[in-house]
């Protein structure tokens, strides 16, 4: 039994024929939306520390736990912060607001030597 034929008018209502979202974007997608609220609960003090936003991400909203939790997967990004910050751009762009990055990605990618988010409570 298809998906389809379980909840009639599914794909008519949802599929797009034509609109092809490529693996890479929808990987991302998934990865980046929680990193960047990883970094929204940090930059509003949800979070203290890079490891509890790390570990957090793990185990409290089930991110990938072999990139290293949300904030470290930022850092290993290519082109680290810097990189995951024109990416996240990017995906704004496309596919909505929601990726855009918030002001404390901004200012760290744009700093005059953009560092990683450091694993120590003052890397702010």
């Amino acid at each position: 039994m298809r998906v389809a034929d379980s909840w009639p008018g599914l794909y008519e209502h949802f599929v797009v024929v034509g609109a092809e979202i490529p693996l890479t974007d929808m990987q991302e997608r998934m990865l980046f939306i929680m990193s960047l609220e990883t970094v929204r609960c940090l930059a509003e003090g949800v979070l203290r520390t890079v490891p509890d936003a790390n570990i957090g991400s793990i185990m409290g909203i089930g991110f990938p736990p072999l990139y290293g939790g949300a904030l470290q997967y930022i850092n290993g990004y290519a082109g680290g912060v810097v990189g995951f910050t024109a990416r996240a751009e990017e995906l704004a762009q496309t596919y909505g607001e929601r990726f855009a990055p918030p002001a404390l990605l901004r200012d760290k990618a744009a700093s005059p030597s953009p560092d990683s988010f450091a694993p120590h409570p003052t890397w702010a």
